[in-house]
């Protein structure tokens, strides 16, 4: 008599060896089959392998549990990103930087100039972790090794760093203001070859790098930068600026510097080449001084008070200069050394204001002094410049044998020097309505903010790399961060000044609801207001059911902001 079928389901584990010598260790279940009498397997399950040569197996990883296993998810912030994506566009810059490197250079470009500018200025070594909840057009990781290449790359790629420059240029308006200004770079390295003592603009006593930039003040953008060792005069950095100029397709521009550019060898520069220029000259230089006495009289009637100024007045006047230079080529029928001469008309914008003038006076009056203070005191080492005012503003004398020093001012060298105290002079080729000449020049002012912007908000103030040709691709990720930052400005200055404009034609809710927006852009930095949108955030969520997205609420206020900036229609 056979044995009762029990119907029982057994497990038990058994080894397989493979060609390359692995055994795969399996487990199966199974069961006695009785209609055809076999033994059925039900299950295989592979638990693990053990690797040829060895004894000991490598356990398999265990499967994910059902239910959630397909469910992934993902956050990332939004609303800054959003206008980060629209500044590109809408001004160009992308589209640019796209036309003049490669495609994964340009993507590294822009992700780190709008990392700079969303951050205000962070450090690079952040710019990994941050790219995991923000967007950017290079969407792998930036590490220090991709940045550190890309600014290697791009330091020797100066067909690149030059075509850009010409794509901005060709977005300018008709005829403009173009600013050129320096600024200087301290550092402690010993790798960079251009850093040099020389005037160090953030007076810390370290070598500098002169960086040099072209503005148009009235489009309110850069346009161009170059680097120059740090002992290198800006009044002899005028020449290769004009050759610069030549690159670039603009319409008749006019370039504006201050002081520190001003020599008639600059002027006859500008001259030779027929470039417009208008430049600030230094009271105390004779041309300037001459034409201050010349108009002196004029400036005190009523007609040469500024019309958006009237604490300005201001008169002109044309005179024709003869410059002289000696050729350094022969040619023409002249040899070298010869001295050539060429007479152009130049027009002399003065103008005298009682609020400068009275900060003159003050300061003049601070500095005898406190000079005198010192000589009281027995001081006797001075530099330069502090013994060119003791011999010209006091009277040093002994009173009796071995007596004590004895301190008088020269009036008379006093009322000379306060007699041009408030005065300033513009100069230029071409013809200027006087206040149009000072109009435009107080708009070069807005490349000192530029240089406060790039070197606080686009890390700047510290050179960060080894060597020169890497400093050269670093600062053209920052010029590219630069542009971004002017653009976004611009836009939002010009919806401020749009908002309550005509609120006889608005209504009351109108009204209100823009006098509202008003007062929140001005009470807040532009990275403050990067910061405010930079919390809507948009999460996805992938299911087998099909994918969910939502994004962070935002108030009436925020999206009537982004509707007049053009971020949203």
């Amino acid at each position: 008599m056979g044995r009762h079928f029990s119907g029982n389901v057994h497990t038990s584990t058994r080894q397989e060896r493979r060609k390359n010598g692995d055994i795969y260790v399996l487990e199966r279940t199974i069961q006695y089959d009785q209609v055809t009498g076999k033994t059925r397997t039900l299950e295989t399950k592979l638990l693990g392998k053990i690797p040829a040569g060895e004894a000991e197996m490598v356990a398999t990883r265990p499967k994910k549990p059902n239910g959630f296993a397909t469910l992934t998810a993902t956050r990332k912030h939004v609303g800054m990103t959003a206008i980060l994506d629209w500044v590109g566009r809408e001004s160009g810059i992308d589209e640019d930087v796209c036309k003049s490197f490669s495609s994964g250079d340009a993507a590294k470009i822009i992700s780190i100039a709008r990392y700079w500018l969303a951050t205000d200025g962070g450090t690079l070594p952040r710019l990994e972790s941050w790219q995991i909840t923000h967007e950017l057009p290079y969407s792998q990781g930036i590490s220090e090794d991709v940045y550190g290449e890309l600014f290697r790359n791009l330091g020797y790629n100066e067909t690149g760093i030059q075509k850009y420059f010409s794509c901005r240029a060709k977005r300018l308006s008709r005829s403009p203001v173009i600013a050129y200004d320096s600024t200087t770079i301290s550092t402690y390295s010993e790798n960079q070859h251009e850093a040099r003592q020389g005037f160090n603009k953030d007076r810390d006593g370290l070598p500098t790098i002169k960086l040099l930039t072209l503005y148009s003040v009235k489009d309110r953008e850069p346009i161009a930068f170059a680097k120059q060792p740090g002992n290198i005069p800006d009044v002899i950095a005028v020449g290769n600026t004009l050759e610069q100029l030549k690159c670039f397709d603009i319409d008749k521009p006019m370039v504006a510097t201050d002081n520190g550019f001003y020599s008639l060898d600059n002027l006859r520069l500008f001259c030779q080449r027929n470039l417009k220029f208008l430049t600030l000259i230094d009271s105390g230089v004779n041309l300037a001084r001459n034409v201050i006495d010349e108009l002196r009289d004029k400036l005190e009637d009523m007609a040469a008070g500024c019309p958006f100024d009237l604490n300005i007045s201001g008169a002109s006047v044309m005179k024709m200069q003869t410059f002289k230079w000696k050729r350094k080529r022969e040619g023409s029928g002249k040899k070298a050394g010869d001295t050539e001469t060429m007479e152009r008309r130049l027009y002399f914008y003065v103008f005298h204001s009682e609020e400068l003038a009275n900060q003159h006076r003050l300061n003049f009056k601070k500095q005898l002094n406190e000079l005198r203070c010192q000589l009281e005191e027995g001081a006797t080492e001075f530099t330069d410049a502090a013994k060119e005012r003791i011999e010209q503003y006091f009277t040093l004398s002994k009173m009796g044998r071995g007596g004590r020093l004895h301190i008088t001012f020269n009036e008379d060298a006093c009322a000379e020097a306060k007699k041009n105290f408030g005065y300033f002079v513009l100069v230029s080729n071409c013809p200027l309505d006087v206040f149009e000449a000072l109009s435009d020049y107080r708009l070069r002012e807005k490349i000192e903010e530029l240089f406060k912007d790039e070197k606080e908000c686009a890390d700047s103030r510290r050179i960060r790399v080894w060597y020169g040709d890497t400093l050269r691709g670093r600062q053209m990720a920052q010029f590219v961060s630069i542009c971004y930052r002017c653009f976004l400005m611009k836009k939002i200055k010009e919806v401020e000044e749009g908002l309550c404009k005509d609120e006889a034609s608005m209504t009351k809710e109108q009204y209100g609801r823009e006098k509202k927006l008003k007062s929140w852009i001005q009470q807040r930095s532009l990275a403050q207001i990067l910061d405010w949108f930079d919390c809507v955030d948009t999460t996805t969520v992938n299911t087998e059911a099909g994918k969910r997205r939502w994004t962070t609420e935002t108030v009436e206020r925020d999206r009537f902001f982004l509707e007049r900036l053009g971020v949203t229609k």
